[in-house]
């Protein structure tokens, strides 16, 4: 019996048919409160973000009968000077229920965070710090709201047969998984969910009004679950390969989202959904769009965007064409990359390569405009909440990149948008660094705000020389000031030698900036030293293959990784 499974029959044993807050001492419900205010306090500063916290914390207080120290709650909050969190874990680890663990705190934050329907993207955010604060691997938290999704599963429309089959050969699959063995803890209010028996139908709704408590959520029947599934995950169960444009944007000829497979066997929906973009295609079969993603396992549910396709073709064959000239250029081949790179620092572009400007500069100003549209098309699609009322992380490069910045910067501009997006990845972004723009940006992303540019990277810069952008400079080239550091520059020229590289390295690209990877990869790239130097520093692994996520890179234990 492992940590977890431990920790699991302790909740059991100690909960029974009470909640959280009534098996906390004063101290313990007082730590864990103001836990939450100081993180609160830590992850948003923005003036948008004040009414956010106040319901948050209000909601915390009422839970955990503390309504009298709102007020103080409040003021930690938005207390502009650091605070130390580690106190009020200190606290909380005396406490006789969470001896075995701090497992329950995680799971009672997330039923609040979705017991008005809505999961809002800061509180996952808030959710995964304290996560981190307690030293838990983060993957607890997808695991969590997967039980959550099996429980409201009764909710859901009605499946046709072979839905009902999938979904029964899944579950038997996820009676495997250890963390099926964890359950649901009953910490808003009642029993304990017990999920290695597969969830029985009937026990469903009875079950997650006892989780959830009436004073939160109200008495969950068939009305009321229907309700929550409707305002979570839409009223078509949130698949968002059912979209269709209602308001078209500019004049788009293509915006579908279709699915990207994660091998795993968890269910149709999740909680957390990410949607990646590419920048560009090389050949027109679906296999183009989906390659480059192939080993992204953000989440349980990812979507690809499929848009403009005939276009991203058109320059995606420009692009090739136009590098297979310019590396005639070299004068020996073993100076390919040497010359290429050298264009960078070049005063006047070499005359062969501006007689065939023509040939990449008009698909690149037609896809330019173009991604723009789908940016705000993606904006519109975001904020009519077709995925329904979960967080969103947007991933992409190149165009793909710029169609996330455009998606942004349209939501930047209207009000109530902060909560939808809970990290934007930008990798090799053909737009401005104007930091203005961005630190927009930063006010409506919940989480992480990634610009990870390559400095040697010709193509780009090729791209934007006739443009008057030399006073801000290009996001994909170099760094972006930030008023507030929440823009993370991550720098990837020890990885890519240029634009061209973006695709074929794109599973090293993310486990560099800390996105979560399929483990198979990670081990491949870490045991072969297909990557730099630098990165494999900082990815290490331990003898049980254990791989834990930090915020800006993988954090793993070591591992010889040197070539025998």
């Amino acid at each position: 019996m492992d940590k977890y499974d431990r920790a699991s029959q302790h909740i059991k044993e100690s909960l029974n048919t009470k909640n959280l807050a009534e098996c906390l001492t004063q101290t313990g419900r007082f730590s864990y409160c103001a836990l939450c205010a100081t993180s609160l306090s830590c992850l948003y500063k923005y003036p948008a973000h004040v009414d956010f916290k106040l319901d948050c914390l209000r909601i915390l207080c009422n839970h955990l009968k503390l309504m009298l120290q709102l007020p103080t709650m409040r003021e930690m909050a938005n207390c502009e000077l650091p605070l130390d969190a580690k106190v009020y874990v200190r606290a909380l680890k005396k406490e006789e229920v969470l001896k075995e663990g701090m497992m329950i705190i995680v799971q009672d934050l997330l039923l609040l965070a979705i017991s008005n329907g809505t999961y809002d993207a800061r509180w996952r955010v808030l959710i995964l710090y304290v996560t981190r604060v307690f030293d838990l691997d983060l993957s607890i938290v997808d695991n969590f709201e997967l039980n959550v999704v099996n429980c409201l599963s009764n909710f859901l429309p009605v499946q046709t047969e072979q839905e009902q089959a999938d979904a029964a050969r899944r579950l038997r699959v996820s009676k495997t998984k250890r963390f099926a063995l964890i359950g649901l803890a009953s910490v808003g209010g009642g029993i304990l969910l017990g999920l290695s028996g597969g969830l029985a139908a009937p026990l469903i709704g009875t079950g997650l009004s006892s989780v959830l408590g009436t004073s939160i959520f109200g008495a969950i029947g068939s009305v009321g679950g229907t309700a929550i599934v409707g305002s979570l995950f839409g009223v078509a169960g949130a698949s968002l390969t059912g979209y269709k444009m209602h308001k078209r944007v500019g004049d788009i000829e293509e915006f579908q989202f279709c699915k990207l497979s994660t091998d795993t066997e968890t269910g149709d929906i999740h909680l957390h959904i990410t949607i990646a973009i590419s920048g560009w295609l090389n050949d027109d079969k679906e296999t183009s769009y989906k390659k480059p993603w192939e080993y992204l396992r953000d989440s349980p549910e990812q979507y690809y965007l499929r848009y403009e396709s005939s276009y991203l073709l058109e320059f995606g064959r420009a692009m090739e064409y136009f590098f297979s000239f310019a590396v005639s250029v070299a004068v020996q081949e073993s100076l390919k990359y040497t010359v290429l790179s050298g264009l960078m620092a070049a005063i006047a572009w070499p005359a062969g390569i501006l007689g065939l400007a023509s040939v990449i500069d008009n698909p690149w100003g037609v896809c330019c405009r173009r991604s723009a549209q789908v940016g705000k098309q993606l904006a519109e699609t975001l904020l009519t909440h077709s995925h329904g009322n979960r967080p969103v992380t947007l991933i992409g490069y190149s165009l793909g990149a710029r169609v996330i910045y455009y998606c942004l910067r349209e939501m930047s501009q209207r009000e109530n948008c902060q909560g939808i997006v809970q990290d934007a990845i930008l990798i090799g972004t053909p737009c401005t660094r104007n930091s203005s723009d961005w630190n927009k940006i930063t006010e409506i992303v919940a989480g992480r705000v990634v610009n990870a540019y390559c400095r040697s990277d010709w193509f780009l810069k090729f791209l934007y020389r006739t443009l008057s952008m030399h006073a801000n400079g290009v996001a994909g080239l170099q760094a972006i000031q930030s008023v507030n550091d929440r823009i993370e520059n991550i720098d990837l020229t020890d990885i890519v030698s240029g634009h061209f590289e973006y695709p074929q390295k794109l599973t090293e690209i993310l486990m560099y900036i800390g996105v979560n990877v399929d483990k198979s990869a990670k081990l491949e790239l870490i045991t072969t030293q297909s990557m730099p130097e630098k990165m494999c520093e900082s990815l290490k692994i331990n003898d049980d293959t254990d791989i834990k996520k930090s915020k800006s890179v993988i954090d793993l234990t070591i591992i010889d990784t040197k070539k025998k």
